[in-house]
């Protein structure tokens, strides 16, 4: 059974338009059962990440109470759909408040973060020794060596493992009457740090904001060590590396990524 097929067997499921075409998952504007969703379908034979809708589904009914992230509305695992509820919002860079916004993504890292993760199996590491499968030739099997000997170090330093988005970029940051972190499918247990730290990268955060974002998530600056979070800073870098290393062996790059790895390449003195 094709996409196609598939599609018209989901009862309720009406005006599908393609949103965006992904490497692994293309995603679709669509209305289910009167109501506005999103609806994702992975290319499981084409995915060289590990992901699955039923990973993301679970995620999703897991914090289904934090109000936090899209509900899962629809799974169909055989045909590698999932339809989840569409969430209404602006992202940061669409707001002039950023320091208010800043202070309610700590505030949602820290919901996430203190919740009850049992049942949830799945860990970051996992992701990570799942990457080094398409890694190959010495320059890229020094960099996942540098990278998991980086992680592993700090999983011994900081005990505390929770549920992580492991994603949080400005695209999957939404605001409305309180904060929605959508596109959960890299999400796993790992380290808090690593949220904090991928999440002040890619917000490009400056010292005074990272200060601040820290203090809100944690409301006293001391309960981090700063220097905990520039290595987790590192750690997400080589991660992202990894991400396009494999994006670039796969699927085409676009100038952006181009430049991105290019940097990262720099910034890690590789």
């Amino acid at each position: 059974m094709n996409l196609k097929e598939s599609m018209l067997k989901i009862d309720g499921l009406d005006s599908l338009s393609l949103i965006k075409s992904g490497v692994y998952k293309d995603t679709y504007g669509c209305v289910y059962k009167g109501k506005n969703a999103i609806l994702g379908h992975y290319r499981i034979q084409e995915n060289h990440f590990s992901l699955n809708p039923q990973r993301e589904a679970n995620i999703l009914s897991k914090i289904n109470d934090l109000q936090l992230a899209p509900k899962t509305l629809f799974l169909d695992e055989k045909a590698s759909i999932i339809i989840t509820s569409k969430i209404e919002g602006e992202h940061l860079s669409q707001s002039n408040e950023r320091k208010r916004l800043i202070s309610r993504i700590a505030k949602g890292l820290l919901s996430l973060h203190s919740n009850d993760f049992i049942g949830i199996t799945h860990t970051f590491r996992d992701s990570l020794i799942a990457y080094d499968e398409h890694l190959a030739g010495k320059e890229e099997e020094n960099i996942f060596i540098q990278t998991i000997e980086l992680y592993d170090s700090l999983s011994n330093l900081y005990e505390g493992y929770c549920l992580c988005h492991n994603d949080l970029h400005p695209e999957n940051v939404l605001f409305n009457n309180r904060i929605q972190f959508i596109d959960w499918e890299y999400a796993s247990l790992n380290l808090p740090y690593f949220d904090l730290a991928y999440a002040i990268e890619h917000f490009q955060m400056n010292k005074s904001e990272i200060l601040y974002f820290i203090s809100e998530y944690t409301e006293s600056i001391q309960d981090i060590d700063l220097d905990t979070i520039a290595k987790y800073r590192k750690l997400s870098k080589y991660v992202t590396l990894i991400w396009l290393l494999i994006l670039d062996k796969y699927y085409t790059m676009n100038s952006s990524e181009t430049e991105l790895m290019a940097s990262l390449k720099i910034k890690l003195n590789l």
